[in-house]
């Protein structure tokens, strides 16, 4: 299986060495290329991946080509290169481009697949959900679990779901980043070390969701067992409830599903 990624930023980096470091491929199946030609460069140094001297070339010598360079510069692929791509998989890590508009530049792929990975993925831990253009040959939706689990965990949905999936998925590290960093700001306005509080949230935040996940339990019957009546943790959600908590997260995900819509459509 060669694998040629046009574009050679952080996520197509974390896919080549996840790739590499799960023995998915070997470092002389991967191809890359990026326009200023620092990427690439530093892809091959960190995974020993060939660097293309062309996008044509990169293409005509993949099985499958993974596009991960700027959304707004998918329409610069040329006619030349797309013909290339006949009869290969092309994934796009492409933010908010739907597979329609690779369609319109792949039209002759043997499948398109359009996947939103996560910043997480850079240490193996990401969770990444992605779809089809067509149904999927069985060594199709071999190929692509295989590559997306060189960076964590990844979930098929159809895309109309991926505009909320995105939310999750895509934005989550950002909004547990921002809890951990406001958590720490008001320990620190009380007397804690910030550093240590950081500390302590985070870990706290990993253990925490490690149980929901290894119970396979409703939330609510975790949050039941650590609250006391009119004790310290109801005294913090009653307040979080107070405060709208639960109407901004919902707020929040419609704002940010609009605006993957929004993006999906310019």
């Amino acid at each position: 299986m060669k694998i040629g990624f046009i574009g050679a930023g952080n996520m197509g980096r974390a896919i080549a060495n996840g790739l590499v470091a799960k023995g998915v491929c070997s470092a002389d199946a991967l191809q890359c290329i990026s326009a200023s030609g620092k990427g690439s460069a530093k892809m091959a140094e960190q995974t020993g991946a060939k660097v293309a001297s062309s996008k044509r070339e990169l293409i005509e010598q993949s099985d499958i080509i993974v596009l991960a360079f700027k959304p707004q510069h998918l329409e610069t692929i040329t006619e030349e290169e797309a013909k290339a791509a006949t009869g290969k998989l092309v994934v796009s890590v492409l933010a908010g481009r739907t597979l329609a508009s690779m369609k319109a530049v792949f039209p002759d792929a043997a499948n398109l697949v359009r996947v939103m990975p996560n910043t997480p993925s850079q240490i193996g831990k990401g969770v990444s959900t992605y779809c089809f253009e067509q149904a999927p040959s069985e060594a199709q939706k071999k190929t692509v679990d295989e590559v997306l689990a060189s960076l964590g965990t990844s979930y098929e949905v159809v895309e109309d779901q991926l505009h909320v999936a995105t939310v999750i998925n895509g934005c989550g590290p950002a909004f547990y980043f921002r809890i951990a960093q406001l958590i720490s700001e008001a320990a620190d306005k009380r007397g804690l070390d910030k550093n240590l509080a950081l500390q302590l949230a985070a870990e706290t935040g990993i253990g925490s969701l490690e149980l929901l996940m290894a119970s396979k339990r409703d939330p609510q019957d975790l949050i039941d067992e650590v609250v006391s009546p009119n004790g310290v943790t109801h005294a913090l959600l009653t307040s979080l409830d107070r405060q709208g908590l639960p109407a901004i997260i919902d707020q929040s995900t419609q704002d940010a599903a609009d605006r993957s819509i929004e993006l999906s459509q310019s």
